[in-house]
Protein backbone atom coordinates (compact mmCIF):
# COMPACT_ATOMS: atom_id res chain seq x y z
CA UNK A 1 0.00 0.00 0.00
CA UNK A 2 1.16 3.53 -0.74
CA UNK A 3 2.44 5.35 2.37
CA UNK A 4 0.30 8.30 3.41
CA UNK A 5 1.54 11.81 2.59
CA UNK A 6 0.34 14.82 4.59
CA UNK A 7 0.20 18.09 2.65
CA UNK A 8 0.09 21.18 4.87
CA UNK A 9 -1.08 24.46 3.31
CA UNK A 10 -1.01 27.60 5.51
CA UNK A 11 -3.69 30.05 4.38
CA UNK A 12 -3.70 33.81 4.85
CA UNK A 13 -5.13 36.49 2.53
CA UNK A 14 -4.75 34.46 -0.67
CA UNK A 15 -8.38 34.12 -1.75
CA UNK A 16 -7.45 34.76 -5.41
CA UNK A 17 -4.98 31.85 -5.47
CA UNK A 18 -6.23 29.36 -2.89
CA UNK A 19 -8.55 27.35 -5.15
CA UNK A 20 -5.82 26.77 -7.71
CA UNK A 21 -3.35 25.79 -5.03
CA UNK A 22 -5.62 23.25 -3.33
CA UNK A 23 -6.82 21.83 -6.65
CA UNK A 24 -3.21 21.21 -7.68
CA UNK A 25 -2.94 18.90 -4.65
CA UNK A 26 -6.32 17.24 -5.17
CA UNK A 27 -5.34 16.45 -8.79
CA UNK A 28 -2.08 14.76 -7.83
CA UNK A 29 -1.60 11.35 -9.40
CA UNK A 30 -0.75 10.09 -5.91
CA UNK A 31 -3.82 8.86 -4.04
CA UNK A 32 -3.00 8.17 -0.38
CA UNK A 33 -2.82 11.71 0.92
CA UNK A 34 -4.36 13.97 3.52
CA UNK A 35 -4.61 17.70 2.96
CA UNK A 36 -4.48 20.01 5.96
CA UNK A 37 -5.58 23.60 5.34
CA UNK A 38 -4.51 25.91 8.14
CA UNK A 39 -6.57 29.09 8.17
CA UNK A 40 -4.23 31.45 10.03
CA UNK A 41 -6.97 33.92 10.96
CA UNK A 42 -7.36 35.11 7.37
CA UNK A 43 -9.66 38.19 7.19
CA UNK A 44 -10.91 37.53 3.64
CA UNK A 45 -12.99 34.72 2.13
CA UNK A 46 -10.28 32.10 2.65
CA UNK A 47 -11.88 30.49 5.75
CA UNK A 48 -15.10 29.81 3.84
CA UNK A 49 -13.20 28.48 0.82
CA UNK A 50 -11.31 26.09 3.11
CA UNK A 51 -14.55 24.84 4.67
CA UNK A 52 -16.11 24.23 1.25
CA UNK A 53 -13.13 22.12 0.22
CA UNK A 54 -13.45 20.08 3.41
CA UNK A 55 -17.17 19.47 2.76
CA UNK A 56 -16.48 18.20 -0.74
CA UNK A 57 -13.34 16.14 -0.01
CA UNK A 58 -13.16 13.62 2.82
CA UNK A 59 -9.34 13.70 2.88
CA UNK A 60 -9.25 17.46 3.57
CA UNK A 61 -9.37 18.87 7.08
CA UNK A 62 -9.31 22.50 8.15
CA UNK A 63 -7.69 24.15 11.14
CA UNK A 64 -9.01 27.60 12.03
CA UNK A 65 -6.67 29.48 14.31
CA UNK A 66 -5.76 32.96 15.47
CA UNK A 67 -3.23 34.67 13.24
CA UNK A 68 0.28 33.70 14.29
CA UNK A 69 2.31 33.83 11.10
CA UNK A 70 3.61 31.30 8.61
CA UNK A 71 5.70 29.27 11.08
CA UNK A 72 2.80 29.01 13.51
CA UNK A 73 0.48 27.78 10.76
CA UNK A 74 2.94 25.20 9.43
CA UNK A 75 3.62 23.91 12.94
CA UNK A 76 -0.11 23.59 13.64
CA UNK A 77 -0.52 21.53 10.47
CA UNK A 78 2.50 19.41 11.29
CA UNK A 79 1.06 18.53 14.70
CA UNK A 80 -2.16 17.28 13.05
CA UNK A 81 -0.38 15.36 10.29
CA UNK A 82 -0.55 11.56 10.35
CA UNK A 83 1.36 10.61 7.20
CA UNK A 84 4.68 8.85 6.83
CA UNK A 85 5.82 11.83 4.81
CA UNK A 86 4.92 15.50 4.92
CA UNK A 87 5.02 18.22 2.26
CA UNK A 88 4.46 21.95 2.75
CA UNK A 89 2.87 24.18 0.11
CA UNK A 90 2.16 27.92 0.19
CA UNK A 91 -1.43 28.83 -0.66
CA UNK A 92 -0.48 30.96 -3.67
CA UNK A 93 1.72 28.24 -5.22
CA UNK A 94 0.85 24.98 -6.96
CA UNK A 95 2.28 21.49 -7.26
CA UNK A 96 3.23 19.88 -10.55
CA UNK A 97 0.71 17.08 -11.12
CA UNK A 98 2.96 14.05 -10.54
CA UNK A 99 5.25 15.67 -7.97
CA UNK A 100 4.22 13.55 -4.98
CA UNK A 101 4.28 10.26 -6.92
CA UNK A 102 7.82 10.90 -8.15
CA UNK A 103 9.17 11.92 -4.75
CA UNK A 104 7.50 9.12 -2.76
CA UNK A 105 8.65 6.54 -5.30
CA UNK A 106 12.24 7.66 -4.95
CA UNK A 107 12.07 7.89 -1.14
CA UNK A 108 10.64 4.38 -0.83
CA UNK A 109 13.05 2.77 -3.31
CA UNK A 110 16.15 4.29 -1.74
CA UNK A 111 15.18 4.57 1.94
CA UNK A 112 15.44 8.37 2.06
CA UNK A 113 14.63 10.80 4.85
CA UNK A 114 13.85 13.60 2.38
CA UNK A 115 13.66 14.26 -1.35
CA UNK A 116 14.79 17.67 -2.59
CA UNK A 117 13.95 18.81 -6.13
CA UNK A 118 16.74 20.82 -7.73
CA UNK A 119 14.38 22.80 -9.99
CA UNK A 120 11.02 24.59 -10.08
CA UNK A 121 8.93 26.86 -12.30
CA UNK A 122 8.49 30.59 -11.76
CA UNK A 123 5.05 31.87 -12.78
CA UNK A 124 3.88 35.46 -12.85
CA UNK A 125 0.53 37.14 -12.36
CA UNK A 126 -1.35 37.92 -15.59
CA UNK A 127 1.14 35.80 -17.53
CA UNK A 128 0.60 32.16 -18.49
CA UNK A 129 4.26 31.60 -19.27
CA UNK A 130 6.32 29.63 -16.75
CA UNK A 131 10.07 29.94 -16.38
CA UNK A 132 12.29 27.00 -15.46
CA UNK A 133 14.71 27.77 -12.62
CA UNK A 134 17.21 25.87 -10.48
CA UNK A 135 17.32 25.62 -6.71
CA UNK A 136 20.85 24.30 -7.05
CA UNK A 137 23.03 22.60 -9.65
CA UNK A 138 22.84 18.82 -9.89
CA UNK A 139 26.57 18.32 -9.35
CA UNK A 140 26.35 20.19 -6.02
CA UNK A 141 24.08 17.54 -4.49
CA UNK A 142 25.17 14.97 -1.94
CA UNK A 143 23.14 12.15 -0.36
CA UNK A 144 24.89 12.99 2.90
CA UNK A 145 22.60 15.53 4.61
CA UNK A 146 25.49 17.28 6.37
CA UNK A 147 27.47 17.74 3.14
CA UNK A 148 24.33 18.97 1.37
CA UNK A 149 23.68 21.46 4.17
CA UNK A 150 27.25 22.74 4.13
CA UNK A 151 27.74 22.84 0.36
CA UNK A 152 24.31 23.94 -0.84
CA UNK A 153 22.11 25.40 1.91
CA UNK A 154 24.96 27.25 3.65
CA UNK A 155 27.80 27.57 1.13
CA UNK A 156 25.72 28.38 -1.93
CA UNK A 157 22.73 29.88 -0.13
CA UNK A 158 20.39 27.58 -2.09
CA UNK A 159 17.68 24.96 -1.39
CA UNK A 160 16.41 27.24 1.33
CA UNK A 161 12.76 26.68 0.47
CA UNK A 162 10.88 23.98 2.38
CA UNK A 163 7.84 23.96 0.08
CA UNK A 164 7.32 21.10 -2.39
CA UNK A 165 10.00 19.05 -0.63
CA UNK A 166 9.14 15.59 0.73
CA UNK A 167 10.17 15.09 4.37
CA UNK A 168 9.98 12.15 6.76
CA UNK A 169 7.45 13.23 9.40
CA UNK A 170 8.77 10.98 12.17
CA UNK A 171 12.15 12.74 12.11
CA UNK A 172 10.39 16.03 12.81
CA UNK A 173 8.18 14.68 15.59
CA UNK A 174 10.85 12.54 17.26
CA UNK A 175 13.29 15.44 17.37
CA UNK A 176 10.79 18.26 18.07
CA UNK A 177 11.76 20.02 14.83
CA UNK A 178 9.53 22.99 14.08
CA UNK A 179 9.62 26.24 12.15
CA UNK A 180 10.93 29.06 14.38
CA UNK A 181 8.50 31.78 15.37
CA UNK A 182 9.01 35.44 14.53
CA UNK A 183 11.87 34.99 12.07
CA UNK A 184 12.22 35.75 8.38
CA UNK A 185 13.74 32.96 6.24
CA UNK A 186 12.39 30.40 8.69
CA UNK A 187 12.88 27.70 6.06
CA UNK A 188 16.67 27.88 6.43
CA UNK A 189 16.52 27.31 10.19
CA UNK A 190 14.07 24.44 9.67
CA UNK A 191 16.14 22.73 6.97
CA UNK A 192 19.32 22.91 9.02
CA UNK A 193 17.56 21.30 11.98
CA UNK A 194 16.11 18.57 9.76
CA UNK A 195 19.34 17.83 7.91
CA UNK A 196 21.25 17.61 11.18
CA UNK A 197 19.01 14.71 12.26
CA UNK A 198 18.78 12.98 8.86
CA UNK A 199 20.86 10.07 7.56
CA UNK A 200 20.24 9.99 3.82
CA UNK A 201 18.50 12.30 1.37
CA UNK A 202 17.79 12.21 -2.35
CA UNK A 203 17.34 14.57 -5.26
CA UNK A 204 15.06 14.64 -8.28
CA UNK A 205 15.62 16.77 -11.36
CA UNK A 206 11.93 17.14 -12.16
CA UNK A 207 10.36 20.45 -11.01
CA UNK A 208 7.74 19.93 -8.30
CA UNK A 209 6.61 23.53 -7.73
CA UNK A 210 4.88 26.32 -9.64
CA UNK A 211 6.07 29.28 -7.59
CA UNK A 212 3.99 32.45 -8.02
CA UNK A 213 5.95 35.69 -8.13
CA UNK A 214 3.67 38.53 -7.09
CA UNK A 215 3.87 41.92 -5.43
CA UNK A 216 3.01 41.90 -1.74
CA UNK A 217 3.95 38.28 -1.08
CA UNK A 218 6.06 37.49 1.97
CA UNK A 219 9.18 36.76 -0.07
CA UNK A 220 9.12 40.12 -1.86
CA UNK A 221 8.40 42.29 1.15
CA UNK A 222 11.03 44.49 2.80
CA UNK A 223 11.66 43.94 6.48
CA UNK A 224 13.58 46.48 8.51
CA UNK A 225 14.58 43.92 11.14
CA UNK A 226 16.05 41.39 8.71
CA UNK A 227 19.63 42.13 9.71
CA UNK A 228 18.85 40.69 13.15
CA UNK A 229 17.72 37.50 11.40
CA UNK A 230 20.95 37.45 9.36
CA UNK A 231 22.99 37.39 12.57
CA UNK A 232 20.72 34.75 14.11
CA UNK A 233 21.13 32.64 10.97
CA UNK A 234 24.90 33.02 11.21
CA UNK A 235 24.69 31.80 14.82
CA UNK A 236 22.52 28.88 13.67
CA UNK A 237 25.14 27.86 11.14
CA UNK A 238 27.81 28.05 13.82
CA UNK A 239 25.70 25.74 16.01
CA UNK A 240 25.12 23.32 13.09
CA UNK A 241 28.86 23.07 12.47
CA UNK A 242 29.58 22.47 16.16
CA UNK A 243 27.08 19.59 16.21
CA UNK A 244 28.55 17.57 13.35
CA UNK A 245 31.68 15.44 13.24
CA UNK A 246 34.40 18.03 12.58
CA UNK A 247 37.00 15.40 11.73
CA UNK A 248 34.72 13.90 9.06
CA UNK A 249 33.52 17.19 7.55
CA UNK A 250 36.48 19.49 8.18
CA UNK A 251 37.34 19.93 4.48
CA UNK A 252 33.73 20.77 3.65
CA UNK A 253 33.23 23.31 6.43
CA UNK A 254 35.82 25.88 5.38
CA UNK A 255 34.38 29.14 4.02
CA UNK A 256 30.75 28.01 4.08
CA UNK A 257 29.49 30.01 7.06
CA UNK A 258 31.20 33.16 5.77
CA UNK A 259 29.69 32.63 2.31
CA UNK A 260 26.12 32.60 3.63
CA UNK A 261 26.72 35.65 5.79
CA UNK A 262 28.13 37.61 2.84
CA UNK A 263 25.24 36.56 0.58
CA UNK A 264 22.61 37.58 3.10
CA UNK A 265 24.21 40.94 3.85
CA UNK A 266 24.63 41.74 0.15
CA UNK A 267 21.00 40.94 -0.67
CA UNK A 268 19.79 42.97 2.28
CA UNK A 269 21.93 45.95 1.28
CA UNK A 270 20.28 45.81 -2.15
CA UNK A 271 16.85 45.83 -0.50
CA UNK A 272 17.82 48.83 1.59
CA UNK A 273 19.32 50.75 -1.34
CA UNK A 274 16.20 50.44 -3.51
CA UNK A 275 13.79 51.55 -0.77
CA UNK A 276 12.84 54.98 -2.12
CA UNK A 277 10.83 55.79 0.99
CA UNK A 278 14.17 56.72 2.54
CA UNK A 279 16.56 59.38 1.27
CA UNK A 280 19.62 58.04 -0.55
CA UNK A 281 22.05 59.32 2.09
CA UNK A 282 20.08 57.57 4.83
CA UNK A 283 19.94 54.34 2.82
CA UNK A 284 23.68 54.49 2.32
CA UNK A 285 24.36 55.15 6.01
CA UNK A 286 22.13 52.24 6.99
CA UNK A 287 23.82 49.90 4.51
CA UNK A 288 27.30 50.89 5.65
CA UNK A 289 26.24 50.22 9.24
CA UNK A 290 25.30 46.65 8.26
CA UNK A 291 28.42 46.00 6.19
CA UNK A 292 30.72 47.46 8.83
CA UNK A 293 29.28 45.23 11.55
CA UNK A 294 32.10 43.56 13.51
CA UNK A 295 30.88 40.04 12.68
CA UNK A 296 30.75 40.86 8.96
CA UNK A 297 34.25 42.34 9.06
CA UNK A 298 35.56 39.27 10.89
CA UNK A 299 34.09 36.98 8.22
CA UNK A 300 36.35 38.49 5.59
CA UNK A 301 39.44 37.44 7.54
CA UNK A 302 38.62 33.88 6.48
CA UNK A 303 38.13 32.13 3.17
CA UNK A 304 34.77 32.89 1.55
CA UNK A 305 33.26 30.56 -1.03
CA UNK A 306 31.24 32.15 -3.82
CA UNK A 307 27.47 31.82 -3.28
CA UNK A 308 25.44 30.61 -6.23
CA UNK A 309 23.59 33.08 -8.44
CA UNK A 310 22.06 32.35 -11.82
CA UNK A 311 23.23 34.48 -14.74
CA UNK A 312 26.56 35.97 -15.79
CA UNK A 313 25.73 39.52 -14.67
CA UNK A 314 24.73 38.31 -11.21
CA UNK A 315 27.94 36.31 -10.83
CA UNK A 316 30.12 39.25 -11.87
CA UNK A 317 28.28 41.57 -9.50
CA UNK A 318 28.73 39.07 -6.68
CA UNK A 319 32.48 38.70 -7.29
CA UNK A 320 32.95 42.48 -7.41
CA UNK A 321 30.85 42.87 -4.27
CA UNK A 322 32.99 40.43 -2.30
CA UNK A 323 36.09 42.49 -3.10
CA UNK A 324 34.40 45.82 -2.34
CA UNK A 325 33.05 44.57 0.98
CA UNK A 326 36.35 42.96 1.92
CA UNK A 327 38.30 46.17 1.34
CA UNK A 328 35.49 48.27 2.84
CA UNK A 329 34.73 50.24 -0.33
CA UNK A 330 31.19 50.74 0.94
CA UNK A 331 30.25 53.88 -1.01
CA UNK A 332 30.89 52.24 -4.36
CA UNK A 333 29.14 49.04 -3.31
CA UNK A 334 26.05 51.00 -2.23
CA UNK A 335 25.98 52.72 -5.63
CA UNK A 336 26.23 49.39 -7.49
CA UNK A 337 23.66 47.75 -5.20
CA UNK A 338 21.20 50.52 -5.99
CA UNK A 339 21.67 50.00 -9.74
CA UNK A 340 21.46 46.20 -9.44
CA UNK A 341 18.28 46.37 -7.36
CA UNK A 342 16.52 48.81 -9.65
CA UNK A 343 17.32 46.70 -12.68
CA UNK A 344 16.35 43.50 -10.88
CA UNK A 345 19.75 41.99 -11.55
CA UNK A 346 20.04 39.96 -8.38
Amino acid sequence: MEPKVSIVIPVYKTESYLVGSVNSVIRQTYNNKEIILVDDGSPDDCPGICDEFAKENENIQVIHKKNGGLSSARNAGMQKATGKYILFLDSDDQLVQDAISIMVGKAEREGLDAVYPNSYYKVYENNTEKKYALHFKKDAFSNDPKVFALDVVIGKGRARRSTAVLYDLDIMKNNAIEFPYGLISEDVFFNLDFLLKSNKIGMIEEPTLLCLKRNGSISTSFYKNFFDTIILMDNKVESFIKNIDSSKYNNVIKGKRESLLFRNVLIYVIQVMVDENIKYAERKALSVKYMDNCRVRDAFKNKIEFPYFEGTIQKIFMIVSILLMKYRCYTLLCFLANIAGKNNKL
